[in-house]
């Protein structure tokens, strides 16, 4: 009998070591609180307006459809990258709406900064090819995007660094581009 009782005792004892390494909350009489993720010092949430492609308007060509269409989100921002944090917004469109975005995951922006209220966005040359529609749209979406923020006027593209007549070879951007451009 004792035999028996030892070693439902040594199972108890190795059950409650599981359950404890399983459930560390489970011997603490608060309730556990959900944890609310902190921005760091250099982090702040600034809420911008990106635009993106408009899935109709690329399937069907219609000048009626709007070409662009407006999300508002909440991003955060490490300070001194706003430019940086929109572009990369920017590659991500909003689920379960018909929009798209034209700056695809294989363009690559090698920096983004602003000077004199004109933004500088610099693209490696790698995979920059592309149809008008396809330039057009991805000049608009970044410039109506960056020109919407409180202190850009234009967008200056930048090819490796170094300005460019073309960006795919349709539309000029040798010149800073804003809104009476597009």
């Amino acid at each position: 009998m004792r035999k028996k009782t030892g070693i439902v005792l040594i199972l108890m004892v190795i059950l409650a070591g599981v359950l404890l390494l399983i459930y560390p909350g489970l011997l603490r009489r608060e309730s556990r609180r959900p944890e609310i993720p902190q921005l760091s010092e250099e982090e702040k949430v600034e809420r911008v307006t990106l635009y993106f492609p408009n899935q109709e308007y690329i399937q069907t060509g219609r000048e009626e459809i709007q070409k662009l269409k407006t999300v508002d989100r909440e991003i955060k921002v490490r300070e001194g990258h706003l430019l940086e944090a929109v572009l990369k917004e920017l590659r991500t469109p909003p689920a379960g709406e018909e929009l798209t975005t034209a700056l695809r995951d294989d363009l690559e922006v090698l920096g983004a900064w602003s000077k004199e209220r004109i933004a500088y966005v610099n693209f490696s040359s790698q995979n920059l090819y592309g149809g008008s529609l396809q330039e057009t749209l991805l000049i608009d979406q970044i410039v109506k995007t960056l020109t919407s923020l409180p202190d850009i006027d234009k967008v200056q593209f930048l090819i490796n660094g170094e300005k460019r007549e073309t960006l795919m070879g349709h539309l000029s951007i040798d010149e800073p581009l804003g809104g009476e451009n597009l």
